[in-house]
């Protein structure tokens, strides 16, 4: 029985993975843009390797998998800040609210940059100008049966550039997600899958700026839960990422929450130059904070996340 149960849980993942359309698997299908959205949320997620397509049950599930967002008890809030590479900062707020069959979510994510310089052909200042990206999305999950969720995302977003000498630039578009979660009849696992940022190609609002594609992402994931370890929760999940135009990324990720309260995460990332292991610690009673570091390397600095949380 627990063989049969395990290999339906791998069929699973190989089912999201021939399923997905060859632009979200392909190595190098074209230039994408907007690759802030390749960049995950939470710090909670980011202590455990961004394993977490079959871990996200908070509002942060409108980014990683929006069949997560069933797992709210009723209502959720979250908010992150990055303080990312070269004084980048990344942020992200997003709120769910579950009733029934039904849940549905709202998320923002920015990525802002300080004043850029701006040279001419020869090299010389000539001034600053300002580039950012934003995304604004609506979730909608449905509960097929007891163990089954799938859920949908709409997501408008918006590039900008402004104050060069040239004039302002905006690029505009739509992308899509769907999702799904299933709690396993293996005791303890769950399974998730989630294909982002699927839609058509966008361009820049001037002319001959030529199109661009989406990076389009496909993760699969399980996580097994273990409690009454030392008077603890343990979390192991691992997941598989495929994103338009890069390398196959596996992560994996664990975390030990002690009566429920206090946590301590570590994840690892492979197919990735600059990054790979993360760590992180949390405390969870009514109000959820946690906090992320990741050391990144070629001199980058490193990432330190933050993210306050909040279910009633």
């Amino acid at each position: 029985m627990t063989r049969r149960v395990g290999a339906i849980a791998l069929g699973f993942l190989a089912l999201c993975l021939v399923a997905a359309p060859p632009a979200a698997l392909a190595a190098d299908p074209g230039l994408t843009v907007l690759s802030f959205l390749k960049l995950g949320v939470g710090a909670r997620a980011a202590s455990m390797g961004d394993a977490y397509v079959a871990v996200a049950q908070d509002a942060s599930a409108t980014y990683w998998n929006p069949a997560g967002l069933l797992g709210i008890q009723r209502n959720d809030v979250v908010g992150v800040h990055n303080a990312w590479i070269q004084d980048l900062r990344h942020e992200f707020a997003a709120v769910g609210v579950h009733r029934g069959r039904h849940a549905v979510g709202l998320s923002f994510i920015g990525l802002y940059t300080p004043d850029l310089e701006q040279r001419n052909d020869q090299g010389d200042f000539t001034g600053h100008f300002g580039y950012s990206d934003a995304a604004f999305a609506g979730s909608y999950a449905f509960q097929l049966t007891d163990r089954v969720g799938v859920g949908a995302t709409v997501r408008y977003l918006r590039e900008s550039i402004v104050g060069t000498t040239d004039g302002d630039f905006a690029l505009d578009g739509l992308a899509f997600d769907l999702g799904g979660t299933w709690a396993t009849p293996l005791a303890g696992v769950d399974a998730g899958a989630s294909l982002r940022n699927l839609g058509g190609q966008v361009s820049y609002n001037f002319a001959n700026a030529g199109s661009f594609d989406l990076p389009t992402t496909l993760q699969a994931g399980l996580a097994y839960h273990r409690a009454d370890i030392r008077g603890g929760l343990l979390t192991v999940s691992g997941d598989v990422l495929a994103v338009s135009g890069d390398d196959t990324s596996v992560r994996v990720g664990a975390e030990y929450a002690y009566r429920g309260q206090f946590m301590v995460g570590a994840g690892y990332k492979t197919g990735l130059e600059n990054e790979n292991v993360s760590f992180g610690v949390g405390y969870e009673n009514g109000i959820r904070v946690h906090y992320a570091f990741t050391p990144l390397y070629a001199d980058l600095g490193n990432s330190h996340r933050i993210s306050l949380g909040y279910a009633w």
